[in-house]
């Protein structure tokens, strides 16, 4: 008896489902209707207009930086001679790094984003700043200026007189994870062709004048030492005089500024409008700060001083006069939101109602 084969249409086919009932009701309940447009039914779109780029950086910036400032002055007198030194010196040492890294861009102003599916859409928005990593900055400066003045012998006179001025510029300026702040006068909202009642399908997020977001991952260390040690001395020898004189002006500024996690400002006048209740409208708010990990700023100071007369049979006069200022002052901040923006505009159901009514109608 022959057998009856299925015909080709009838066979299972691999990788599609074997219920056929599953497939009607399936087609019948589609998330998204086939009389939408096709643009409207169509995946997630993407809309920006004049918005900062996002700034993200990892790993580690290092800055690491020594100087030393030894200068010498000396006056020597044999018997019966005379010796004379005068020493001037004025230095400006600037070891002050500045480390930036993870900053976004700011929005501009005047733009216009429209948006025609559920994406987002973004007019003069600041970008995002990402850093994860270290931030690191080391500063190290030496200041020993030495005079001296030796009557060796009889009738022998030595005279050393040095003046020194020096400025040390150490503090960081140290800045991660940034947002770029909105721009003004910017409008987001979707477009005014679409069909009556397809508003009711957009989930779309709509941001106007936003302020980035800026988040901080890692360790910022600022570590700045400075040595001060001045010397002075003057040894007058049987029958000889000796004069050392050193004046000596310093500044040590050695102020850090850390910052870490900041949030842009929101803009001003800025207008975020739909008429849908699930997207997010943002119009001037100001962007997030986060900022995770550690903050470490270490000055050291020292000053050492010295001054010697030596009268060995002779006379000696060693004066010295130090003015010293340290500034080590630290400013550190963290995880700080941003402004909001003034005269925004956010509306997301003025015309709800007019959207249900052309639905039911259409």
């Amino acid at each position: 008896m022959a057998e009856t084969r299925s015909s080709l249409e009838d066979l299972p086919k691999a990788g599609t489902d074997q219920h056929l009932a599953s497939n009607v009701a399936a087609g019948h309940l589609a998330l998204m209707p086939t009389w939408l447009p096709l643009d409207v039914a169509s995946g997630p779109s993407y809309n920006s207009a004049g918005s900062g780029g996002d700034g993200i950086s990892e790993g580690v910036i290092s800055s690491n930086s020594l100087a030393v400032f030894m200068p010498s002055n000396a006056a020597i007198a044999g018997p019966h001679s005379g010796a004379e030194a005068f020493q001037g010196n004025d230095a400006l040492i600037n070891q002050h790094p500045t480390e930036m890294a993870g900053i976004g861009g700011n929005g501009g102003s005047g733009n216009v984003a429209i948006g025609s599916g559920d994406g987002v859409n973004h007019a003069g928005t600041g970008g995002n700043g990402l850093f994860y990593g270290g931030l690191v900055s080391t500063e190290v400066a030496l200041f020993a200026p030495v005079n001296t003045a030796v009557a060796a012998g009889p009738g022998a006179e030595a005279h050393a007189d040095q003046s020194n001025n020096a400025l040390f510029l150490q503090g960081a300026t140290q800045i991660g994870g940034m947002g770029g702040s909105g721009g003004d006068h910017n409008v987001a909202g979707h477009g005014p062709s679409m069909s009556p009642g397809t508003a009711l399908t957009l989930t779309g997020d709509f941001y106007a004048g936003h302020g980035g977001d800026g988040y901080f991952v890692g360790t910022m260390v600022d570590v700045s030492i400075a040595i001060f040690s001045p010397i002075n001395i003057a040894v007058g020898a049987a029958g000889g005089s000796a004069e050392a004189h050193q004046t000596n002006n310093v500044i040590f500024d050695q102020g850090a500024v850390q910052i870490a996690g900041i949030g842009g400002n929101g803009g001003g006048f800025n207008l975020s409008s739909d008429t849908i209740f699930t997207g997010s409208h943002a119009g001037g708010g100001g962007g997030d700060g986060s900022s995770t990990g550690s903050m470490v700023d270490v000055n050291f100071g020292y000053f050492h001083p010295i001054n010697i007369a030596v009268p060995a049979g002779g006379t000696a006069d060693a004066q010295q006069i130090d003015h010293v200022l340290y500034d080590q002052h630290a400013l550190q901040l963290a995880g700080i939101a941003g402004h909001g923006g003034e005269g925004n505009l956010t509306d997301a159901h003025s015309a709800l109602v007019n959207d249900i009514l052309d639905f039911m109608h259409s």
